[in-house]
């Protein structure tokens, strides 16, 4: 039962994260996502009448139903097995929280190509506070972490301009500062690695001149969730 109620909440959290991942881009400083959040519109009735004849703007407006889908059915079994593996526990808030947090800024980067400031400054200053109040001894770690992982992708993206944003070096900052030096470095690999198995994929289904946006922040998260579960 305790199971299923946990599963339930997951599902909800799920739906509610897809929500907020429409609504947050309008906070972002760095200009206009490259899709307007449907979330944003303000529709009079008959517009909302209209669209419904438009077979054309129902399947625009429902482009990311199987990506809400899968994120909405895994955060139910990721919040089910957290109960199942820590019950009521603060690894059990450290899992299921920062599985809400990455899938957030996940879900955020795939539709709107943004990584919040919204979400990773606030993220980094709260994860700072909090290393040097209860993990005063591996403080030093936590910020050579921080500064490493900016230092990396700051270089890469002054090397090859284009393939990650700033948006990217945030978060992998923020992911140093999460899990500190060296244990970021299996973040930061693992991400790396989903990303570059990721381009090579697409490189060999199309055309070799052919060239696809790839959202990088989705495959850092992932990393960094995996991170987790690892040092949790």
């Amino acid at each position: 039962m305790i199971l299923t109620v946990s599963a339930l909440v997951g599902w909800l959290a799920g739906w509610l994260l897809a929500r907020l991942s429409d609504y947050l881009p309008r906070f972002a400083v760095s200009g206009p996502p490259a899709h307007t959040p449907r979330a944003w519109a303000r529709p009079t009735l008959w517009q909302v009448l209209a669209s419904r004849l438009d077979t054309a703007r129902l399947r625009q407006e429902n482009r990311w139903f199987w990506l809400e889908l899968g994120a909405e059915l895994a955060s139910a079994v990721i919040f089910a097995w957290a109960w199942a593996a820590f019950g009521l526990s603060l690894e059990a808030a450290l899992v299921t929280g920062g599985y809400s947090f990455f899938l957030l800024i996940a879900l955020t980067d795939i539709k709107y190509r943004l990584v919040l400031n919204a979400l990773t400054y606030p993220a980094m200053a709260l994860l700072v506070v909090g290393h040097l109040l209860f993990n005063q001894r591996n403080f030093p770690n936590v910020l050579v972490g921080g500064v490493f992982a900016f230092s990396i992708f700051y270089l890469v993206a002054r090397l090859r301009p284009g393939d990650v944003g700033s948006g990217d070096i945030k978060l992998a900052a923020l992911i140093g500062f999460c899990f500190g030096f060296p244990a970021m470095l299996l973040a930061l690999i693992l991400g790396a690695g989903a990303g570059a198995g990721a381009a090579v994929w697409l490189l060999v289904r199309q055309q070799p001149d052919a060239k696809t946006y790839i959202p990088y922040a989705p495959f850092l998260c992932l990393g960094a969730f995996v991170a987790l579960l690892v040092t949790v």
